[in-house]
């Protein structure tokens, strides 16, 4: 799918994917909960689309969101306007920016933590995307991935690559494995990889050394206050 369709596409579900929050918010919770940020932390989220994720995020971190598609930016700015996330936050420490997941206008080493919510399986080019991702890490960050990959059982994955045309034309692929995208990008220690977080959906965490991106177990996730105000 060209960028430019992509863009119209989720600029439509923009209009309606909060509808389906609760789908993605255990797991948003989950993921982002477990990492250890510091106070300042730089954090680059990828594909934030509505900005889901921004409620998670404590307020003593920094948070950029990208996402290619204006609509569902609209909506994140909305929610952000509106106070009903990061509202404990100084205004200037939440940026939302229109921009390419494959071309992060960001220079090298920029961010603490990198997060990339189902967006690996929405672009032309997973590969890249994830390279980016590495490249604006700073050593010593945290990358992590919420996304669905190819099932390693046979006939899941047999289902899965069956159906994977149509969910193309949807504006996602439901047939890229985690394995093979990992092992591509040059993560160590993916003998961890059957230990990830989730079935269907996964949770990959990260961890990029000064010449390395490793593969680690997920961290327990923080236990805090569930947020129940309007999204």
């Amino acid at each position: 799918m060209s960028r430019v369709i992509a863009s119209r596409v989720y600029d439509l579900y923009g209009r309606f994917y909060d509808s389906f929050e609760m789908l993605f918010k255990r797991r948003l919770a989950k993921a982002i909960s477990a990492i250890p940020f510091h106070s300042g932390d730089r954090v680059l989220d990828i594909g934030i689309g509505t900005g889901l994720s921004l409620e998670y995020y404590p307020s003593h971190v920094k948070v950029t969101g990208i996402d290619l598609s204006p609509g569902m930016l609209h909506q994140a700015q909305r929610k952000l306007d509106e106070g009903f996330v990061r509202a404990d936050c100084p205004h200037e420490d939440t940026q939302l920016i229109q921009a390419d997941a494959l071309n992060l206008p960001f220079p090298d080493k920029s961010f603490d933590v990198v997060f990339l919510s189902h967006v690996i399986s929405t672009v032309p080019d997973p590969q890249r995307c994830l390279s980016e991702a590495f490249r604006v890490a700073h050593d010593h960050a945290h990358i992590v991935m919420v996304n669905h990959f190819r099932s390693d059982y046979p006939v899941l994955s047999w289902v899965e690559s069956a159906i994977d045309p149509i969910c193309r034309k949807l504006g996602w692929r439901c047939d890229l494995s985690a394995r093979t995208l990992l092992a591509q990008g040059g993560v160590e220690n993916l003998d961890l990889l059957p230990h990830a977080e989730g079935f269907i959906f996964r949770i990959i965490y990260l961890e990029k050394n000064k010449n390395t991106v490793r593969l680690a177990i997920m961290p327990a996730p923080l236990e805090r206050e569930p947020k129940f105000g309007p999204a």
